[in-house]
């Protein structure tokens, strides 16, 4: 965790943001110009938006903080909490906010890279299958399996409906890992061309991040959540 003394109020927007991907959805969400105002003091950028400087600093203090469970050692209820808490919520806050600078960077810089349009588009279709699909999980699976956990006996077609939704949900785990690994292979492994500006190299940054959450994500589902959930049902 980051704690306040170790951010500069001095310090310009753009070397925060490269010391710090994730503060650029912080300060794209109060209306900081990290990009174009790049060379701006965090205090000055404040100042010029009618924000309270130690308000700011204790936000990105906490941005980065989780309090994420063992999930070996999880419960079936404590993991899906904790993958809603951890992963679901991350992404609800962060792939609008990564869409705007993935479409900006790809509007500003395709001429010079091509390569931009084919990640934005990947992106896009990345992130209207991942949202459609957390959705599904908290609205229709996630609740059957908190059923599950607290001891509710299940018919023989309620247990297929869970096990297929899961197969079903395993197989959209693959297509996102699929558009992830396409689009690391499209930017040259998050690769920073030399000429690239701040919002350039922040989307990259923010591109990396999220997969790796992803992949701690579907960790926590394919190879513990739902291997417990399969030991649950055969035990009912």
């Amino acid at each position: 965790m980051t704690t306040t003394t170790t951010i500069d109020p001095e310090a310009p927007l753009g070397r925060l943001v490269g010391d710090h991907p994730e503060f650029a959805a912080v300060f794209e969400s109060l209306g900081i110009d990290y990009c174009c105002g790049g060379d701006t003091s965090l205090r000055r950028a404040c100042e010029e938006n009618d924000l309270e400087l130690d308000a700011v600093l204790e936000r990105l203090a906490t941005i980065d903080s989780t309090d994420e469970v063992a999930p070996a050692e999880a419960s079936i209820t404590e993991l899906v909490d904790d993958i809603v808490e951890t992963h679901h919520d991350y992404l609800r806050a962060e792939l609008p906010s990564l869409e705007r600078v993935v479409r900006k960077v790809a509007r500003v810089h395709s001429d010079a890279h091509p390569e931009l349009e084919a990640i934005e588009a990947t992106f896009l279709e990345l992130q209207e299958e991942v949202t459609h699909h957390i959705a599904d999980e908290e609205e229709t699976v996630f609740p059957e399996l908190r059923t599950l956990a607290n001891g509710a006996s299940l018919t023989a077609p309620e247990k297929r409906r869970i096990r297929e939704a899961i197969d079903h949900l395993e197989s959209e785990h693959d297509a996102a890992a699929a558009r992830l690994e396409e689009i690391r292979t499209l930017s040259d492994g998050y690769a920073v061309p030399s000429e690239a500006c701040t919002s350039y190299r922040n989307m990259l940054d923010r591109l990396e991040l999220l997969e790796e959450d992803m992949h701690r994500h579907v960790h926590k589902e394919n190879n513990v959540l739902f291997p417990k959930a399969e030991r649950a049902l055969e035990d009912w």
